[in-house]
């Protein structure tokens, strides 16, 4: 009889990332119908540059986790590179560093964006 331990297929990783997408392709369908209903119910453009405000957050948003990802990395090359075990303290340092710093370059595009 064939069982699930026979398969090689990471199951959960895969519905994992079909779910991620699935509530992304919900997400973006519903905003999208939303905003051709205001188009056509003539709402002012207000509104719209409202969602364009929240577009810019998004980016810091994205920009923050990928500079969490980017430290956490780094701190766990700094543990394996010198050999250090059981001290959390490098990754906490990398993740605050490279955070920051994403959300410094976040600012400085925004800027030159705005300006």
């Amino acid at each position: 009889m064939i069982q699930i331990e026979d398969f090689k297929i990471p199951f959960v990783p895969i519905f994992f990332i079909a779910a991620l997408f699935g509530i992304a392709y919900l997400y973006f369908t519903a905003r999208h119908r939303e905003r051709i209903a205001m188009i056509k119910n003539g709402v002012e453009a207000s509104s719209i540059r409202d969602m364009k405000k929240a577009k810019a957050n998004t980016l810091k948003n994205a920009m923050l986790l990928i500079g969490i990802a980017i430290g956490i990395l780094v701190g766990h090359w700094i543990t394996i590179y010198f050999k250090i075990e059981d001290n959390p303290v490098y990754y906490f340092a990398m993740i605050f560093l490279f955070g920051g710093m994403s959300l410094l370059l976040n600012y400085y595009l925004t800027k030159n964006k705005n300006s």
